[in-house]
């Protein structure tokens, strides 16, 4: 390839990263490989287009393989011929929990990356072949149109805006420009072990499909693509009936239709995909539904692989929720500003007036009696009720999932009078309304704190 070839190429790949639509901050992924390399000069060549434009090279260092310095004298002197600042940060790497090296390398060496955004852009030197690499792995994991559809040339999602420039180039094509422009490169020894997957695609079951079927890179890239269409076409079906059904971290199962599995697991996979930020595997969703289809009487739990998540069903809500430690059986003594924490909650009086959930307390010594265990034929009277009812009715009337009830406490005063169930009803019947100044406040920690 001749040099004027190659500048061609490297400005019509920078084009589209000077837009103004895109940030000004550029942080570029380097590792000192040709994709990197040429990431690196897209980032340069971008900023002759806006000069506005700044570019950070950050290089990370795994401390796994003795070429590591090898790696970093070989970025520390491109860096220095380029005049871009470079940053090396040192990744703590552990593997182990079931997964494999592959991905916990990806998940710091992103993490790293992602830390040094600060508003810009990161640009990773991705490229065809990597494409087509994905897409024989999605395929392996039984993935849907998600995962086969591969990576975008720009991506914007809750961890900022990521650019791969270089995906319509394979990387024979991206070695040959990268030596007609007067840059050398090194070769990550890595890559060659079989034992990771992608090195697997690319050594083993690439060169077998090229053997066999002419045109085979194009065909996979095709469809990759035609998979794109289709999961942004499903996600625009869904997202209304998503938004409809989603509060917080909780479905409403009203808004859709359980029965029609495809646009039900198109909901589902949305609503994992908001909190936990992962793809749910189908054999998940595919519970879920179950979950979801299940009487209103369901006690099943769902549990979400990859995090500390749990779904639940109530009547018709669906709560996606992390297991929380309840409250050990037994009487706790809580004192005005105080706070309590028993298991994974935490419960603190709190002045207030609302009259159905408020109740009096002894002014020179306000303090309460939680009361957990109580057998749910416990009898009790809400203000607002003319007669008592049992304990297990109330939660239930008042709409408190089963797998939370044990942590809503019966308050009492020091007399062993019932002043409120928890922060749902005020019992303290024999006080004026304008008395009634405290509350109880209860509040779940454990997600805080995981």
């Amino acid at each position: 390839m001749q040099r004027a070839a190659a500048e061609q190429i490297l400005g019509d790949l920078a084009c589209p990263l000077a837009t103004p639509a895109l940030p000004s901050r550029l942080v570029c992924g380097i590792s000192g490989g040709a994709d990197s390399t040429l990431a690196l000069l897209v980032c340069l060549k971008a900023r002759e287009f806006k000069p506005e434009i700044t570019v950070q090279a950050v290089h990370c260092i795994h401390g796994l393989d003795a070429d590591d310095p090898i790696w970093l004298a070989h970025v520390k002197k491109l860096c220095a011929r380029l005049e871009v600042p470079l940053k090396t940060p040192k990744l703590n790497i552990i593997y182990g929990g079931g997964r494999s090296p592959e991905e916990i390398s990806r998940d710091e060496r992103y993490k790293a990356l992602l830390s040094e955004l600060k508003g810009g852009a990161l640009v990773l030197g991705h490229q065809a072949d990597d494409q087509e690499e994905n897409l024989l792995l999605a395929l392996k994991r039984g993935s849907g149109p998600r995962g086969l559809s591969g990576m975008r040339e720009v991506t914007e999602d809750q961890r900022g805006v990521i650019l791969r420039p270089l995906l319509s180039l394979h990387k024979a094509e991206i070695e040959e420009i990268i030596k007609a422009l007067g840059f050398d490169f090194v070769y990550d020894i890595s890559n060659s072990y079989l034992k990771f997957e992608r090195n697997f695609m690319r050594l083993k079951v690439l060169p077998l499909l090229r053997s066999r079927f002419k045109g085979i890179d194009a065909a996979i890239l095709r469809s990759s693509k035609l998979c794109a269409f289709e999961h942004d076409l499903a996600q625009r079906t869904v997202k209304p009936v998503f938004e409809q059904a989603c509060e917080g971290r909780t479905l409403n199962l009203s808004a859709f239709d359980p029965e029609d599995e495809a646009l039900a697991l198109g909901v589902l996979r949305m609503f994992l995909d908001k909190v936990c930020e992962l793809p749910p595997e189908l054999r998940i969703l595919e519970e879920a539904l179950r979950l979801c289809r299940a009487g209103a009487d369901q006690m099943g739990i769902v549990a979400v692989p990859g995090t500390k998540y749990e779904l639940r069903r109530f009547r018709n809500t669906l709560y996606l929720r992390m297991p929380a430690a309840l409250p050990e059986p037994g009487s706790y003594i809580l004192k005005a500003g105080e706070r309590a924490r028993l298991g994974d909650y935490v419960y603190e009086l709190k002045a207030g007036r609302d009259p159905q959930i408020c109740f009096a307390l002894d002014e020179d010594h306000p303090e309460v009696t939680l009361c957990f265990g109580l057998s749910g034929s416990t009898r009790l009277k809400p203000l607002e009720r003319a007669h008592s009812r049992e304990l297990k009715k109330l939660y239930a009337e008042y709409g408190v999932p089963y797998f939370e009830r044990e942590s809503v406490p019966v308050v009492e005063d020091g007399q062993g009078r019932v002043l409120a169930l928890g922060n749902i009803a005020s019992c303290d019947a024999a006080s004026e309304p304008s008395q009634r100044r405290w509350h109880l406040e209860i509040r779940c920690v454990i997600s805080a704190e995981r």
